[in-house]
C-alpha cells in the first residue's frame, strides 16, 4: 500500500495562517456563508480580470452576486465593478476590450411603448408573433424578468440595458467583429396561456409542453433581436465561426435533462437562417463545444459506446478528420479553450485526485501537461497566446481566489475570506491502495485531523461522492454537501474514496462499474477502509459513513451489506433503483447506460436496490432529503426510512421543503450541517 501527497502550489497559494492556538473549530454558519469566486474573464490585452463574487444570502432576502476587476500581477488591487439591488453575474469582455457584457436581475428601465428612452425592438421573429405580443404585455405591466444583458464599461459608471424580454437569458457570446451578442432564452408563455394561468388553468402534459431553449442575435447597432433556430429542438450550447456565418451548437430534440445530456448532436449551423449545414456527432456528450478562432478545427465531445461518459474530440475542419483529445494520459479531461489567436487548445482533466492543466497538439491530439494543482481548474481564461491563465481556484487551505499561472509561476490577486486563516483546518492528502477484487489502484483523499498525532487512533468519517461518475479532489473541501475539513476541525479523520467509475483514470475506469453498482465500487470503497485502518490513523470501532446523491446511495448499500458503521447519513440517496428508473428527470438514459434497459433487466435494477437488502442493516441511519428533488425524488428516501421504521430499526428523516437535489436556502444548507455533526456525534460518544 502507497500514500502519496502532492506538494503542488500550496505554499505559493494558500493564506497565511495565524498560531494554531489562535484558531477555532468551523462551525456550520461559517462554512455555508463563505463568498463564491467564480466567472474569471481576462481581458483582451491581459491586464485586467473580470469575475463575480456571490454572497450567500437567508432566503427572505435578494439574492446577491457582483462584478469585480483585478489587475493581473498586482495583488490587492481587486475592486467591486457593479452595485445593484439583483444578482449581476456572467461577465464577457468585448473583442475590442472596452466594454463587459453580463447578465443581470436588477431593474429593468426598458419598456416596448413609445415613451421607452432606451430603443429596443424585436424584429425577424414572423415565426412566433405572439412573442411580441407576449412581450409588451409583460413590459406594459412592468412585470419582473429574469436575467437580462447589460453592457458596463470597465472604467465603471452606469450600466446600460440590452433587453428586457419574458423569461431570462441563459447564456450568451460575443461575435468575434463585437457587433453582435448571440443569446440563449427559453421559450415563454403565450399571451394566451399567461391569461389562462392567470385564473389558475395551469395544467400541461408531460413530455409535450416543451420550452425549447432558442437560438438569438441581437445586433448592437439598431437594437434589434433576432430569432435565428425555428422549430422544435433545443439549444444546449454554441459558439460563433470566426466570420461570424456560422454557429457550431449542441442541439438536443427537447429540453428534457436526460437529452440534454445524452441524447444531443454536435451540428454546423446557418448563423442566417439556422438551418443545419453538417451533423459532426450524432450522439455527443454534455461537454460545451468551441470554434477555433482560425476557423480550421472544433472542439466538443462524443458518448460512448456506454454512453457513461464523454470522449473529447479534435475535428478539423479542412479534412474531416477527428482525433480523440488526450488519449494519451489516463486522466478525466473535461473543459478545452482556444487561445484567442487559434493556435493553441487548452484543456483541464482530473489524474487521480489532483487537477493537471495541459496545452493538446492540434495534429493528434495528445495532451502535454503544463501545470498540475490541488484545487479545482475548471473556471479558467486565457489570454490570447495562452501564455497566462486566470483561474478562480483554491488550495486545501482556502476556498477558491482569482489566481494566475504565467511561466510556471502562481500568483493570488483576491482575498475574499480572509476569516478561514482562523479556521482549524485538516492536512489534505492523495492516498492509494490496491483492490482486493482486481488489483486495481485506487485513490482518494485522506484529511486527517487538525492537531493531527502520529500514532493516535481518530473517529472516522467515510464519505462516498455523487455520480457514479463523480471525483474527490485534493482540493478546498468545505461545503454544505463537502463535510471534510468541518468534521477534521473537529477531530475526525476523513477518508474520500474514488472507487471505480469514478473520475480521474480515463474512460475505462469510469466505466468500469458497468452493471454492477454496488459490487467492486463497493469493494473498492471497503478496501480503502481496510488500509486506513492498517495505517493505525482511523478507530475502528469510531467509523461513521455519508454521502449525497449517488454517494447516498452508496451509503445506503453500505450500512446493508456492512455493521463497521456506527452511524451514516443519507443525503439526497437512491435506494431503489425501480422506482427511481420510472421517476427521476433524467430517465430514462441515465440508468440504462449503467444497468442496460429496464424491462429486460429490471431483476438487476431491484436485486442492485438497498431497499431490497435493508433486513441486513444494523447501522443507524439519518435520512435528509430535499420535498422539490426531481433528480432523486423524495419518495427514495422515504422508502429507506420507512422500510428500516417497519423493521424497528433506528433511523430518523428529515424534509427540507422547497429544496431542490442540490440545496438552495442558506438556513437549509447550516441547518443540514448541524444535523450531520449532532447525529455522527451522538453516536460515538
Amino acid at each position: 500500500m502507497t500514500t502519496r501527497s502532492f506538494v503542488l502550489s500550496a505554499v505559493l497559494l494558500s493564506m497565511p495562517l495565524c498560531a494554531l492556538g489562535q484558531q477555532h473549530a468551523i462551525a456550520p454558519r461559517e462554512i455555508v456563508t463563505l463568498k463564491k469566486v467564480a466567472e474569471v474573464q481576462l481581458s483582451p490585452d491581459g491586464k485586467q480580470i473580470a469575475y463575480s463574487v456571490q454572497t450567500p444570502q437567508p432566503a427572505i432576502n435578494a439574492k446577491v452576486q457582483s462584478l469585480w476587476l483585478v489587475n493581473t500581477g498586482q495583488t490587492g488591487s481587486a475592486h467591486r465593478l457593479t452595485h445593484s439591488d439583483g444578482v449581476d453575474n456572467a461577465p464577457r469582455w468585448s473583442p475590442d476590450g472596452k466594454q463587459l457584457a453580463f447578465l443581470s436581475t436588477r431593474k429593468n428601465p426598458i419598456l416596448l411603448h413609445g415613451d421607452s428612452p432606451f430603443p429596443f425592438a424585436l424584429a425577424r421573429i414572423e415565426s412566433r408573433p405572439e412573442l411580441v405580443e407576449a412581450t409588451k404585455e409583460s413590459a406594459a405591466k412592468d412585470k419582473p424578468q429574469g436575467r437580462q444583458l447589460w453592457l458596463i464599461s470597465p472604467n465603471g459608471g452606469e450600466a446600460l440595458p440590452l433587453t428586457n424580454l419574458p423569461g431570462e437569458i441563459k447564456e450568451f457570446k460575443w461575435s468575434p467583429d463585437g457587433s453582435q451578442i448571440a443569446f440563449l432564452r427559453d421559450d415563454t408563455d403565450t399571451k394566451a396561456q399567461a391569461e389562462k394561468k392567470e385564473k389558475k388553468i395551469d395544467d400541461w402534459q408531460v413530455d409535450a409542453d416543451y420550452r425549447f431553449a432558442r437560438l438569438y442575435v441581437y445586433d448592437l447597432a439598431s437594437h434589434t433581436a433576432r430569432l435565428v433556430t425555428l422549430g422544435d429542438r433545443n439549444l444546449c450550447d454554441f459558439d460563433w465561426s470566426p466570420d461570424g456565418k456560422h454557429f457550431v451548437a449542441r442541439i438536443a430534440p427537447t429540453p428534457r435533462l436526460d437529452d440534454f445530456w445524452r441524447v444531443s448532436k454536435v451540428q454546423i449551423l446557418d448563423a442566417g437562417t439556422g438551418e443545419v449545414e453538417k451533423t459532426l456527432a450524432e450522439h455527443a456528450a454534455s461537454a460545451s463545444v468551441h470554434w477555433s478562432p482560425d476557423g480550421e478545427h472544433l472542439s466538443f465531445s462524443k458518448m460512448t459506446r456506454l454512453t457513461i461518459t464523454g470522449l473529447p474530440i479534435l475535428y478539423d475542419l479542412r479534412t474531416a478528420k477527428e482525433a480523440q483529445i488526450g488519449a494519451n494520459l489516463p486522466v478525466t479531461w473535461s473543459n478545452a479553450q482556444w487561445s484567442s489567436d487559434g493556435k493553441h487548445l487548452t484543456v483541464n482533466g482530473v489524474r487521480l485526485t489532483t487537477e493537471v492543466f495541459a496545452d493538446v497538439d492540434l495534429a493528434t491530439g495528445k495532451a502535454n501537461i503544463r501545470a498540475r494543482h490541488e484545487g479545482g481548474l475548471r473556471d479558467y481564461s486565457l489570454s490570447r497566446d495562452s501564455s497566462l491563465v486566470a483561474f478562480a481556484t483554491g488550495t486545501s487551505t482556502h476556498p477558491a481566489e482569482v489566481t494566475t499561472l504565467s511561466a510556471g509561476r502562481w500568483q493570488t490577486l483576491t482575498e475574499t475570506n480572509p476569516q478561514v486563516s482562523q479556521w482549524k483546518l485538516g492536512t489534505v492528502k492523495e492516498v492509494e491502495w490496491k483492490s482486493s477484487r482486481d488489483g486495481r489502484t485506487i485513490a482518494g483523499v485522506l484529511i486527517l485531523p487538525a492537531g493531527y498525532e502520529a500514532g493516535k487512533q481518530y473517529k472516522t468519517l467515510v464519505q462516498f461522492h455523487g455520480g457514479p461518475e463523480g471525483v474527490w479532489e485534493s482540493g478546498w473541501l468545505g461545503s454544505w454537501h463537502d463535510w471534510a475539513q468541518l468534521l477534521a476541525s473537529r477531530g475526525y479523520a476523513v477518508l474520500l474514496p474514488n472507487p471505480r467509475g469514478s473520475d480521474g483514470q480515463g474512460p475505462e475506469f469510469a466505466e468500469a462499474n458497468f452493471q454492477d453498482l454496488g459490487g467492486g465500487d463497493y469493494q473498492d470503497e471497503i478496501d480503502g477502509v481496510d488500509w486506513l485502518l492498517q495505517q493505525g490513523i482511523a478507530d475502528k470501532n469510531k467509523l461513521v459513513a455519508g454521502g449525497w446523491s449517488y454517494g447516498g446511495y452508496m451509503t445506503s448499500w453500505t450500512i446493508a451489506h456492512t455493521n463497521r458503521f456506527k452511524a451514516a447519513v443519507i443525503g439526497a440517496g437512491v435506494t431503489d433503483l425501480v422506482s427511481m428508473a420510472t421517476t427521476t428527470d433524467i430517465a430514462p438514459s441515465f440508468l440504462d447506460g449503467y444497468l442496460e434497459d429496464f424491462a429486460t433487466h429490471r431483476a438487476l435494477y431491484w436485486n442492485r436496490s438497498p431497499v431490497a437488502h435493508l433486513n441486513q442493516c444494523t447501522t443507524p441511519a439519518l435520512i435528509v432529503h430535499g420535498e422539490s428533488d426531481d433528480r432523486v425524488p423524495i419518495r427514495q428516501g422515504e422508502e429507506y426510512y420507512r422500510g428500516l421504521r417497519f423493521q424497528g430499526k433506528e433511523a430518523k428523516m428529515i424534509r427540507f421543503p422547497r429544496e431542490p437535489h442540490v440545496f438552495a436556502e442558506l438556513d437549509h444548507q447550516e441547518a443540514l450541517l448541524e444535523n450531520v455533526l449532532d447525529w455522527y456525534e451522538s453516536h460515538l460518544q
